[in-house]
Protein backbone atom coordinates (compact mmCIF):
# COMPACT_ATOMS: atom_id res chain seq x y z
CA UNK A 1 0.00 0.00 0.00
CA UNK A 2 1.29 3.44 -0.94
CA UNK A 3 0.07 6.13 1.42
CA UNK A 4 2.41 8.97 0.47
CA UNK A 5 4.79 10.16 -2.24
CA UNK A 6 7.62 9.17 0.11
CA UNK A 7 6.26 5.61 0.19
CA UNK A 8 6.33 5.56 -3.61
CA UNK A 9 9.88 6.93 -3.77
CA UNK A 10 11.10 4.45 -1.16
CA UNK A 11 9.45 1.48 -2.83
CA UNK A 12 10.82 2.46 -6.23
CA UNK A 13 14.34 2.67 -4.81
CA UNK A 14 13.95 -0.91 -3.56
CA UNK A 15 13.21 -2.31 -7.03
CA UNK A 16 15.14 0.10 -9.28
CA UNK A 17 17.94 -1.13 -11.57
CA UNK A 18 17.36 -4.77 -10.65
CA UNK A 19 16.36 -7.36 -13.27
CA UNK A 20 12.70 -8.38 -13.07
CA UNK A 21 11.10 -11.28 -14.91
CA UNK A 22 8.16 -10.73 -17.22
CA UNK A 23 5.57 -13.48 -16.99
CA UNK A 24 2.80 -12.14 -19.23
CA UNK A 25 2.64 -11.77 -22.98
CA UNK A 26 0.63 -8.58 -23.39
CA UNK A 27 1.08 -4.99 -24.57
CA UNK A 28 0.87 -3.74 -21.01
CA UNK A 29 3.02 -6.36 -19.32
CA UNK A 30 5.78 -3.98 -18.19
CA UNK A 31 3.34 -1.47 -16.72
CA UNK A 32 1.43 -4.27 -15.01
CA UNK A 33 4.64 -5.64 -13.51
CA UNK A 34 5.52 -2.19 -12.20
CA UNK A 35 2.12 -1.89 -10.52
CA UNK A 36 2.56 -5.32 -8.93
CA UNK A 37 6.00 -4.36 -7.62
CA UNK A 38 4.65 -1.14 -6.14
CA UNK A 39 1.38 -2.34 -4.56
CA UNK A 40 1.23 -6.10 -5.00
CA UNK A 41 -1.44 -6.18 -7.69
CA UNK A 42 -2.43 -4.85 -11.11
CA UNK A 43 -4.34 -1.62 -10.56
CA UNK A 44 -4.88 -0.28 -14.09
CA UNK A 45 -7.87 2.05 -13.90
CA UNK A 46 -9.56 3.40 -17.00
CA UNK A 47 -11.21 6.27 -15.14
CA UNK A 48 -9.10 7.44 -12.19
CA UNK A 49 -5.42 7.36 -11.22
CA UNK A 50 -3.67 4.01 -10.74
CA UNK A 51 -2.44 4.63 -7.19
CA UNK A 52 -5.68 6.00 -5.76
CA UNK A 53 -4.46 6.57 -2.20
CA UNK A 54 -1.94 9.16 -3.42
CA UNK A 55 -3.97 10.25 -6.48
CA UNK A 56 -1.14 9.32 -8.83
CA UNK A 57 -1.08 7.75 -12.29
CA UNK A 58 1.80 5.45 -13.28
CA UNK A 59 3.28 5.47 -16.78
CA UNK A 60 6.18 3.26 -17.85
CA UNK A 61 8.18 4.35 -20.90
CA UNK A 62 10.60 1.98 -22.58
CA UNK A 63 11.99 0.96 -25.94
CA UNK A 64 12.22 3.05 -29.09
CA UNK A 65 8.65 4.35 -29.02
CA UNK A 66 8.84 8.12 -28.70
CA UNK A 67 5.37 8.73 -27.30
CA UNK A 68 3.52 7.55 -24.21
CA UNK A 69 -0.26 7.20 -24.05
CA UNK A 70 -1.78 9.82 -21.76
CA UNK A 71 -5.30 8.38 -21.91
CA UNK A 72 -7.94 7.12 -24.33
CA UNK A 73 -11.15 9.08 -24.79
CA UNK A 74 -13.98 8.47 -27.25
CA UNK A 75 -15.18 11.59 -29.09
CA UNK A 76 -18.12 13.41 -27.54
CA UNK A 77 -18.83 15.55 -30.62
CA UNK A 78 -19.58 14.37 -34.17
CA UNK A 79 -18.82 10.83 -35.33
CA UNK A 80 -18.43 8.02 -32.83
CA UNK A 81 -15.18 6.04 -32.79
CA UNK A 82 -16.87 3.20 -34.69
CA UNK A 83 -18.44 5.45 -37.32
CA UNK A 84 -15.19 7.38 -37.84
CA UNK A 85 -13.33 4.16 -38.49
CA UNK A 86 -16.00 2.94 -40.90
CA UNK A 87 -15.87 6.17 -42.93
CA UNK A 88 -12.23 7.21 -42.66
CA UNK A 89 -10.22 4.28 -41.29
CA UNK A 90 -7.47 4.59 -38.71
CA UNK A 91 -5.56 7.84 -38.45
CA UNK A 92 -2.79 9.53 -36.46
CA UNK A 93 -3.04 13.32 -36.38
CA UNK A 94 -1.67 16.41 -34.69
CA UNK A 95 -2.23 20.14 -34.88
CA UNK A 96 -0.14 21.92 -37.50
CA UNK A 97 0.27 18.87 -39.75
CA UNK A 98 -2.04 17.46 -42.44
CA UNK A 99 -1.89 13.77 -43.40
CA UNK A 100 -2.05 12.56 -47.00
CA UNK A 101 -5.73 11.78 -46.31
CA UNK A 102 -6.39 15.42 -45.41
CA UNK A 103 -6.67 14.72 -41.68
CA UNK A 104 -5.48 17.18 -39.02
CA UNK A 105 -6.35 18.60 -35.60
CA UNK A 106 -7.90 22.00 -34.94
CA UNK A 107 -8.01 23.67 -31.53
CA UNK A 108 -10.59 26.44 -31.17
CA UNK A 109 -11.65 28.41 -28.12
CA UNK A 110 -13.99 25.66 -26.91
CA UNK A 111 -13.22 22.47 -28.84
CA UNK A 112 -10.52 20.14 -30.11
CA UNK A 113 -11.57 18.58 -33.42
CA UNK A 114 -10.25 15.99 -35.85
CA UNK A 115 -10.67 17.62 -39.25
CA UNK A 116 -11.22 15.88 -42.59
CA UNK A 117 -10.49 18.18 -45.54
CA UNK A 118 -11.24 21.22 -43.42
CA UNK A 119 -14.46 19.90 -41.88
CA UNK A 120 -14.77 18.77 -38.24
CA UNK A 121 -15.52 15.03 -38.19
CA UNK A 122 -15.40 14.45 -34.43
CA UNK A 123 -13.95 15.99 -31.31
CA UNK A 124 -14.17 16.99 -27.68
CA UNK A 125 -15.06 20.06 -25.65
CA UNK A 126 -11.92 21.58 -24.13
CA UNK A 127 -13.62 21.56 -20.73
CA UNK A 128 -14.08 17.77 -21.08
CA UNK A 129 -10.41 17.21 -21.94
CA UNK A 130 -9.30 19.33 -18.99
CA UNK A 131 -11.54 17.39 -16.66
CA UNK A 132 -10.34 14.09 -18.09
CA UNK A 133 -6.65 14.76 -17.46
CA UNK A 134 -7.33 16.14 -13.97
CA UNK A 135 -9.15 12.92 -13.08
CA UNK A 136 -6.83 10.49 -14.85
CA UNK A 137 -3.45 12.13 -14.18
CA UNK A 138 -3.65 14.55 -11.22
CA UNK A 139 -0.11 13.47 -10.31
CA UNK A 140 2.20 11.21 -12.29
CA UNK A 141 4.95 8.69 -11.69
CA UNK A 142 6.80 8.65 -15.03
CA UNK A 143 9.01 5.58 -14.98
CA UNK A 144 11.75 4.87 -17.51
CA UNK A 145 12.55 1.20 -18.09
CA UNK A 146 14.83 -0.97 -20.22
CA UNK A 147 13.67 -4.27 -21.69
CA UNK A 148 16.83 -6.36 -21.92
CA UNK A 149 15.26 -9.41 -23.58
CA UNK A 150 11.71 -10.73 -24.09
CA UNK A 151 11.44 -11.80 -20.46
CA UNK A 152 13.53 -9.35 -18.44
CA UNK A 153 13.21 -5.65 -17.60
CA UNK A 154 14.82 -3.09 -15.29
CA UNK A 155 13.14 0.05 -13.98
CA UNK A 156 15.88 2.65 -14.24
CA UNK A 157 14.54 5.95 -12.94
CA UNK A 158 11.33 7.73 -11.99
CA UNK A 159 10.18 11.32 -12.36
CA UNK A 160 7.52 12.27 -9.81
CA UNK A 161 5.26 14.92 -11.35
CA UNK A 162 2.83 16.72 -9.05
CA UNK A 163 -0.28 18.88 -9.63
CA UNK A 164 -1.27 18.76 -13.29
CA UNK A 165 -2.13 22.09 -14.91
CA UNK A 166 -4.80 21.15 -17.46
CA UNK A 167 -4.37 24.27 -19.60
CA UNK A 168 -0.78 23.22 -20.37
CA UNK A 169 -2.10 19.94 -21.78
CA UNK A 170 -4.46 21.83 -24.08
CA UNK A 171 -1.62 24.15 -25.14
CA UNK A 172 0.46 21.11 -26.10
CA UNK A 173 -2.37 19.83 -28.28
CA UNK A 174 -2.52 23.23 -30.03
CA UNK A 175 1.26 23.22 -30.53
CA UNK A 176 1.19 19.77 -32.14
CA UNK A 177 3.04 18.17 -29.23
CA UNK A 178 0.19 15.72 -28.60
CA UNK A 179 -0.65 13.05 -31.16
CA UNK A 180 -4.27 11.91 -31.39
CA UNK A 181 -4.32 8.33 -32.61
CA UNK A 182 -7.42 6.49 -33.80
CA UNK A 183 -6.57 2.88 -32.99
CA UNK A 184 -9.63 1.08 -34.28
CA UNK A 185 -11.23 -1.15 -31.66
CA UNK A 186 -8.82 0.20 -29.00
CA UNK A 187 -10.36 3.67 -29.16
CA UNK A 188 -8.71 7.05 -29.60
CA UNK A 189 -5.51 7.68 -27.69
CA UNK A 190 -3.81 10.96 -26.77
CA UNK A 191 -0.03 10.46 -26.85
CA UNK A 192 3.01 12.63 -26.16
CA UNK A 193 6.72 12.41 -25.41
CA UNK A 194 7.57 12.01 -21.71
CA UNK A 195 9.56 15.27 -21.84
CA UNK A 196 6.40 17.07 -23.00
CA UNK A 197 4.14 15.38 -20.44
CA UNK A 198 6.41 16.48 -17.60
CA UNK A 199 5.89 20.15 -18.55
CA UNK A 200 2.18 19.88 -17.69
CA UNK A 201 2.88 19.65 -13.96
CA UNK A 202 3.55 22.28 -11.34
CA UNK A 203 6.57 20.43 -9.95
CA UNK A 204 8.76 17.55 -11.15
CA UNK A 205 11.21 15.68 -8.92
Amino acid sequence: MLNSFQDLTTRFAQVASQPHQLTRNSNGEIGELFEELMVGKIVGNDRGADFAAINTEAKVHYGKTANTTVFTFAPTQGLSTKDFRAKHGKTTVRSGSVTYKGHTVNVSKDEVSIMIDGVAACGWKIAELKERIKIKMPNLAMVFATKHNPSQVTFDRMALCQKVIASRFINSIALGEVVIEHRGDRGIGFRAKPSVIETWFETVH
